[in-house]
């Protein structure tokens, strides 16, 4: 698995550099539009457990990558373990330059004296770090239940079919339900659990609340990446290549 490992982080380096540019460029100017800093490590982390799955898949038809690949000492578990290993350690790395470059952002804007709202909203203040550490948990469980969801299908089917099947699938699974549901009157009444959100919502709140949400989001995170594994293993056991 190791030497997967390194394989996989060895053929993205290049796109990551070029990746870490051009997310902090993004999530800068999301951050500077939102008015918060909150912004950019949530932007990073998401963008780079995304890309890592999309952009690692890519990879495998590229001049055949993938069939030569299986010719070298690995078996198809290194394969997929050493992927999802890349796809975790590049998404935590958009997290960590994610976070670094808030405050950054924050310092600089401390130190020339930004006025105004964008001033305000980038100074530096102690109780921002609960909510931007809860946020930035969150937008890591979107990151990696996308990439949990994407990596079995590259795997079962390529990069070239699953790009073409994603779209669709996408939409069925949550367009289309929420299309059928808003015009059928289930939802005239209220929405189910609205209730419940909202205790929950109050609770994250509390200093207890948003050390339990965030652990929770890691918890359900690694627990996706960790099944998502599994069957990726069976999917790409049983393809032909």
């Amino acid at each position: 698995m190791k030497r997967a490992y390194l394989i996989e982080m060895t053929i993205f380096r290049d796109y990551a550099k070029q990746l870490v540019g051009l997310g902090l460029i993004v999530s800068l100017c999301i951050g500077l539009g939102m008015q918060t800093p909150l912004a950019m490590p949530a932007t990073l982390t998401c963008m780079f457990f995304m890309m890592g799955a999309m952009g690692l898949a890519a990879y495998d038809e590229l001049n055949h990558w993938g069939l030569f690949r299986l010719t070298l000492p690995l078996s198809r578990r290194d394969v997929v373990l050493g992927r999802y290993g890349a796809i975790v350690t590049l998404g935590l790395a958009g997290m960590v330059v994610g976070l670094v470059g808030a405050l950054v952002a924050m310092g600089v804007a401390g130190a020339l004296g930004l006025g105004g709202e964008v001033g305000e909203a980038f100074s530096f203040d102690a109780e921002l770090m609960g909510p931007m550490l809860f946020v930035t948990s969150f937008t890591l469980l979107i990151g990696s239940v996308v990439a949990s969801v994407v990596t079995p299908i590259y795997f079962r089917l390529g990069q070239t079919r699953a790009t073409q099947i994603l779209p669709t699938a996408i939409a069925l699974l949550f367009v289309v339900p929420v299309a059928v549901l808003g015009n059928s009157g289930m939802l005239d009444g209220g929405i189910p659990g609205l209730d419940l959100l909202s205790d929950l919502l109050a609770a994250l709140e509390t200093p207890a609340g948003m050390v339990a949400g965030v652990a929770a989001c890691v918890a359900v995170s690694a627990v996706a990446l960790a099944v998502s594994a599994a069957l990726s293993l069976k999917l790409y056991e049983r393809r032909e290549l």
